[in-house]
């Protein structure tokens, strides 16, 4: 039996993994699926310790990474992400086992065949040179590269406003109003940008602190605000996020 905890947050992907894991191995046992940093902490210091993690890297409260400086983990990680060639160079650097998303079976079948193989003996991942390696070179999109009719225009990230999505197309604008369309998704730009400049306050918009005009408190977990340019529609920020919202702009 591989005693085996998923942490990922978005719940399709999740039941994705459950099936995927349960198809290839039924001797597989879900110990439990923990969407947040901070849910994940509680349980890997509460409960014993799984054998097999699969790990996502973006959770909704933030990066996977600092699970591990808050809790001891001894289980053998595999980690699941989105492309990021940092990431990927990080992980081959330091022999970390990890998936690119959409997860396919028959590259997790190869890692749950290296676990196993590894089990027998000595099983050890070194999560501290990863940590080290993260931290250490980590990098955010500078510059944006967008396509107008024939042209080709290059936008400095410190020149953007906020990013928005509309009729499932993705749009960004600019300090001085000009706005141009991107081929990335929202959730592909919020891995990309600094966390400490850009938060993403609802499923359509990502807005910069430096824009940020006015903040109007609606009720305790309702808040509203304004940019500089101003938005094409009210801004309010999703009630999921407020607390986080608060704690980004203390900062």
């Amino acid at each position: 039996m591989i005693y085996t905890l998923i942490i990922e947050d978005e719940a399709p992907a999740a039941s994705r993994l459950v099936k995927l894991l349960k198809g290839i191995d039924a001797e597989i046992e879900i110990a439990g699926i923990i969407d947040t940093v901070a849910s994940a902490v509680k349980w890997l210091s509460e409960h014993n310790q799984p054998d097999l993690i699969m790990l996502d890297i973006q959770l909704g409260d933030g990066i996977s990474f600092d699970i591990f400086k808050k809790v001891q983990v001894r289980s053998y990680i595999i980690f699941t992400t989105a492309y990021d060639e940092y990431a990927i160079r990080a992980f081959e650097t330091n022999s970390i086992d990890y998936l690119l998303k959409p997860v396919e079976e028959k590259r997790l079948a190869k890692s749950l065949d290296k676990y196993k193989m590894l089990r027998s003996g000595s099983v050890s991942q070194d999560l501290s040179k990863l940590l080290e390696t993260v931290e250490k070179k980590k990098k955010f999109k500078e510059r944006f590269v967008v396509t107008i009719a024939s042209r080709i225009k290059v936008i400095d990230s410190s020149e953007i406003a906020y990013f928005y999505s509309r009729d499932k197309s993705t749009f960004l604008c600019t300090a001085d109003k000009h706005h141009f369309p991107l081929e990335f998704s929202l959730d592909h730009i919020e891995r990309i940008i600094d966390p400490d400049l850009f938060f993403r306050i609802n499923r359509q918009f990502i807005v910069c602190y430096k824009n940020i005009d006015k903040i109007d408190i609606l009720s305790k977990s309702r808040i509203r605000i304004q940019t500089d340019p101003s938005a094409p529609e009210e801004l309010l920020v999703s009630t999921a996020r407020t607390a986080e919202f608060r704690n980004w702009l203390d900062r």
